[in-house]
């Protein structure tokens, strides 16, 4: 798994879990951006805490150019946590069942690595 710390680093691991490597590609740049910023408001809302001093959410603009080499400001120990958000949320506008079930289980699995407390 690469590194997660820029746009364009959870835009290729995203496309990695979607099986979305080639162009022309499935899924849009700027509706995995939507859905990284989306993750990270879910994340904010769950784990403030990961967010202080100031609380504010970090956004990753759609309109425009998609900057690949801007920074993602989070905790690198839930940074795979937030590429399972945005696989599962991207899923969940499929019509099959089973890739239903797929996203439901990655945004459940995101939740559960935010709120559970590693001893």
């Amino acid at each position: 798994m690469p590194a997660l710390e820029t746009v364009g680093q959870y835009l290729e691991e995203s496309r990695r879990l979607l099986q979305d490597q080639f162009t022309p590609y499935r899924y849009p740049d700027k509706d995995l951006v939507e859905a990284l910023n989306i993750g990270l408001m879910e994340a904010r809302r769950l784990r403030a805490d990961l967010f202080l001093p100031l609380f504010d959410v970090p956004s990753y603009d759609t309109v425009g150019t998609i900057d690949p080499a801007k920074v993602v400001t989070l905790d690198p120990m839930y940074r795979s946590s937030l590429v399972y958000y945005v696989v599962g949320r991207i899923q969940l506008r499929d019509d099959e069942p089973t890739v239903d079930q797929r996203a439901a289980s990655l945004l459940q699995k995101f939740t559960a690595q935010l709120l559970t407390v590693a001893s």
